[in-house]
């Protein structure tokens, strides 16, 4: 049975369409080395492949943010520590220095110092990153240590001539009670925290009231910047020298140890970042395994389809028996 004219016509029709559709896919393929632009170009294996594969490497990527964002917190972390550190070894040598007993010479020195010490220490620890506190946990928009000033005006101690241990009994009452020097709320907040991978969560920074170490700094260096030495205290200003350095002692040894923690956490960022990126090379390896395609069998399946095309030309010529003589 002979096929109808139009309906042959029709299939001629729509099989070089399909040729066109193709020409023009495989145009698109060489000019952009993807097998297609969208998801519905691909097989629905590769498509929910590909949805996965992308997903992971998103995640990858948020990590490493994370880790590059927090990085710079750290580090100021870690540089505010070890001048803090500094600020405490300088005070140590002070008191040092005062073990030789020439107190007239240098109780005045140390004074000087000491008031000098208790605004840089106030500042290290009201240090920011972009405009976020760091030694106030997850309280970051309020400043951990109150003004100096304020501080000082609210501080009394007892002179010299009292003794000793009405120095240290009025340092220790005073910096015990939080807020008469820190704004960190109470329960503490909790600490800085970062996500490094899934299911893995760092904590890093340190409290600005921390009772071990910049309380205990603090404690020394209000009861000297406020104690005027006079001849014949020298026992009492002895003993409080000694009291004062076994303070420092103890937190100088508790601030590097903060040091060396903030370092695991740094190498430890430094660690899930490589490893996330390790993850991603090979999550773009296997992307890209989906989506590029070869540009020389994209280049040969343009050629191919150009040529099955234009036969598909000549053949519908002949087959509806065109020519510009029967035309005219």
């Amino acid at each position: 049975m002979r096929i109808s004219t139009l309906s042959q016509n029709l299939r001629i029709d729509n099989s070089i369409t399909s040729v066109q559709r193709r020409i023009a896919d495989a145009q698109q393929q060489i000019s952009t080395g993807k097998r297609s632009q969208v998801y519905s170009g691909f097989s629905g294996q590769d498509t929910r492949l590909l949805i996965t594969l992308k997903e992971q490497r998103t995640s990858a990527d948020s990590y490493i943010n994370s880790i590059n964002n927090t990085k710079v917190k750290t580090e100021t972390i870690d540089a505010t520590l070890q001048q803090m550190t500094s600020v405490a070894e300088d005070l140590r040598t002070q008191l040092y220095e005062q073990v030789e007993g020439l107190f007239e010479q240098s109780s005045l020195a140390l004074s000087t110092f000491a008031t000098a010490a208790i605004n840089q220490m106030s500042n290290l620890l009201n240090q920011t990153v972009d405009g976020k506190y760091l030694f106030n946990g997850t309280d970051t928009d309020t400043q951990p240590i109150i003004d100096p000033a304020t501080t000082q005006g609210a501080y009394a101690q007892p002179a010299l001539a009292g003794g000793a241990a009405g120095i240290i009994a009025a340092a220790e009452a005073f910096f015990d009670v939080d807020a008469n020097w820190t704004n960190v709320t109470t329960p503490a907040p909790g600490s800085l925290s970062v996500r490094v991978d899934q299911g893995v969560d760092l904590d890093f920074g340190e409290l600005a009231n921390d009772s071990a170490t910049f309380e205990e700094v603090f404690d020394v260096l209000y009861a000297f910047s406020n104690t005027t030495f006079t001849a014949g205290n020298d026992a009492e200003y002895r003993n409080l020298v000694n009291w004062a350095i076994d303070k420092v002692e103890a937190a100088i040894d508790l601030m590097n140890d903060m040091v060396g923690q903030n370092g695991v956490v740094g190498s430890e960022m430094a660690s899930r970042k490589e490893s996330h990126k390790e993850t991603i090379l090979l999550l773009e390896t296997q992307i890209g395994n989906i989506e590029d395609v070869d540009p020389y069998e994209a280049v040969a399946e343009f050629q191919t389809l150009q040529a099955q095309l234009e036969a598909s030309f000549q053949t519908t010529a002949v087959l509806r028996n065109l020519s510009l003589t029967k035309f005219i």
